[in-house]
């Protein structure tokens, strides 16, 4: 079986058993499918980049789980036909499962091993833009002197 990664918005007006109920019904679903949930991150209420159907806010919940891959469209039909939920995304997960400590943990600490201004991106190669200069440390252009023509004798 693969791990997955599920991401999904719900309505946040319904008062709090619904909501639980609305993510109950989607570890539910998993698990009937043959799934075994990893991590659950209920991240709760927050403020949506966009307003989707007129809704500023929403309920954000993320699971981490091991399923087969017939689960998935079970899933996805379910988000779709179900009212409650804005948004959703599913995506392969790869790597590790992280637990609910690491993914609560301050950004702050996560970075800590990071060395700062260090002038390489991540792939570890040098930025060739700083080599450069400024912009008025450019050479000047010179035009280029050519002989003078002689005459023929």
């Amino acid at each position: 079986m693969r791990t997955y990664e599920t991401t999904f918005i719900i309505n946040p007006q319904a008062d709090d058993t619904q909501l639980d109920r609305q993510v109950t019904d989607i570890l539910d679903l998993i698990k009937a499918n043959g799934g075994e949930i990893k991590c659950e991150n209920r991240i709760g209420t927050r403020r949506m980049a966009y307003a989707i159907n007129g809704l500023a806010q929403g309920y954000y919940t993320q699971l981490f789980y091991e399923a087969p891959q017939e689960a998935l469209p079970v899933l996805d039909r379910h988000f779709k036909l179900e009212e409650p939920y804005i948004r959703f995304m599913t995506v392969l997960f790869e790597g590790p499962v992280p637990t609910l400590e690491e993914i609560n943990r301050p950004p702050v600490e996560r970075d800590e091993d990071k060395p700062r201004g260090d002038d390489r991106h991540r792939s570890g190669r040098r930025d060739e833009r700083d080599d450069r200069g400024r912009s008025d440390n450019r050479p000047v252009a010179r035009p280029v002197e050519t002989p003078a023509e002689k005459p023929d004798p």
